[in-house]
């Protein structure tokens, strides 16, 4: 077991060093919240380790070992809303040249108060996504090293701080190459040993009830099929993720990494589906949070072992630091630099920047403790952006011409809508308010901007 930690802390230590060493390199506050001229590779490798994450892999084998695929089925939801992104907006960024976020982008196309509210909800969803990555951390901790969850959030939390916070976002690109290349390998090793040991597919799935291989499984299918529209929608064009499509070589690079990104998402749900069924299986665990670690200890060697636990960890941390990154660089650069009157020394909102980053880790840390569930507080997270921001910067991205009067009345609209829903429905239904939010939202949008249109089209009198 000694070893296997060793590998683990050696693993860490690489990641601090990469925070360390990415440091000596930013210099201005423009360093640390953008990155350019990255080509097709290591955009799509850090597009896919920024949504691999506790949600995506460890909430999806618990999941799936507590009543089968049905929710990896509308996890492909997010696959399917990547593929369409890199084809339809991901070639809108040659627009937006000089933007570095959510928040550039909102401003530049509906004025500094939509950049700012924009920068402001894109901190709270970032803030909320980082606390469910910790979680898992927590949890991996636990079930690897016997360590009591709290200690597990708070060494996962302190390592991401740490490189994040010390060099920016260059600094999580190129932790999120070495996470990509551990969980791409990684993750598939661990489904092929185990299912030797279960006895090959067959055996499990002869083991496995009928009604885990129905996608509805008990849900209703409108649950179901709002499940997958809140997945395709929560994450989409996510402040991480947008601030990668900025930082490519260029829209057509941007593009392909992003469609490339997408594709791979769905060979990756249906593996950690598997192994949550796996683990059912094989009966290594009874709650199914501790299904992924609990196969890692049960199937691989010493020695071996201490590299699939490296994965594990690789699991929270992959998508924790791009989220961390993004909620520092929303609030400082997106909300608190335009709300000041006097513009504030180059290396002041530098020093912010990082100090956010710490903060913003604690609050995660403290989210992560009170509410121990993953998916829960990734669907929380969600409620801040797509039923309030994705339709205006998707709509900006593809070039539709519309105003400040647009963005906030689709906002007030999502945001009533949402709130109705939750209020009214979700005790009926099931159903959570971010799908209807998002309609809200986007009916109103699309009225606004054609009665925009309609006044630009009216000859002057």
């Amino acid at each position: 077991m000694w070893l296997d930690a060793a590998v683990v802390a050696g693993y860490l230590l690489l990641l601090a060093w990469i925070g360390l060493t990415g440091g000596k390199k930013v210099r201005r506050a423009a360093d640390f919240g953008a990155g350019g001229g990255y080509g097709t590779a290591v955009l799509f490798a850090s597009l896919s380790a920024s949504y691999i994450g506790g949600g995506y892999s460890a909430g999806n084998a618990a999941a799936a070992f507590e009543g089968g695929i049905g929710t990896a089925l509308a996890l492909c939801g997010f696959g399917v809303s990547m593929v369409l992104t890199g084809r339809f907006l991901a070639p809108g960024v040659a627009r937006f040249d000089g933007c570095a976020t959510v928040g550039d982008i909102l401003a530049r196309q509906y004025g500094e108060a939509a950049g700012v509210a924009g920068g402001l909800c894109a901190f709270l969803c970032c803030a909320g996504v980082v606390g469910a990555q910790v979680e898992t951390m927590g949890i991996v901790c636990r079930q690897l090293f016997g360590l009591p969850e709290t200690a597990g959030v708070l060494i996962g939390c302190g390592v991401v701080m740490l490189y994040a916070a010390g060099g920016g976002v260059q600094a999580v690109i190129r932790a999120d190459l070495i996470q990509f290349a551990m969980l791409a390998v990684g993750m598939p090793l661990l489904l092929v040993l185990a299912l030797r040991q279960a006895g090959g597919l067959a055996a499990v799935v002869r083991d496995t009830p009928p009604s885990f291989w129905d996608p509805y499984a008990g849900r209703h299918p409108l649950a179901f099929w709002c499940l997958f529209v809140s997945m395709a929608c929560g994450e989409a064009l996510a402040p991480p993720y947008t601030q990668r499509l900025l930082s490519g070589r260029s829209a057509a690079v941007t593009a392909r990494a992003t469609r490339l990104s997408g594709w791979f998402a769905f060979p990756f749900f249906a593996v950690t589906a598997l192994l949550g069924i796996t683990a059912r299986s094989l009966q290594v665990c009874r709650d199914g949070r501790d299904a992924l670690p609990a196969l890692v200890m049960e199937v691989l060697p010493a020695g071996a072992r201490g590299l699939l636990m490296a994965a594990m960890v690789s699991v929270a941390l992959s998508a924790a630091d791009g989220f961390l990154n993004s909620a520092a660089v929303s609030l400082v650069g997106d909300v608190l630099t335009p709300l000041r009157r006097t513009p504030a020394p180059d290396r002041t909102v530098l020093r912010q920047m990082r100090l956010v980053t710490l903060l913003t880790g604690l609050l995660a840390a403290a989210t992560a403790l009170l509410l121990p569930d993953v998916l829960g507080i990734l669907a929380f997270s969600y409620a801040f952006w797509a039923p309030l921001l994705l339709v205006p910067l998707a709509a900006a991205l593809r070039g539709t011409r519309a105003d400040g009067r647009c963005f906030f009345a689709a906002a007030a609209a999502g945001l009533a809508g949402m709130t109705a829903w939750n209020l009214l429905l979700y005790a009926r239904t099931g159903v959570d308010g971010t799908v209807p939010g998002l309609l809200c939202n986007l009916a109103m949008f699309v009225c606004c901007a054609r009665r925009r249109a309609k006044i630009d089209r009216k000859p002057a009198a």
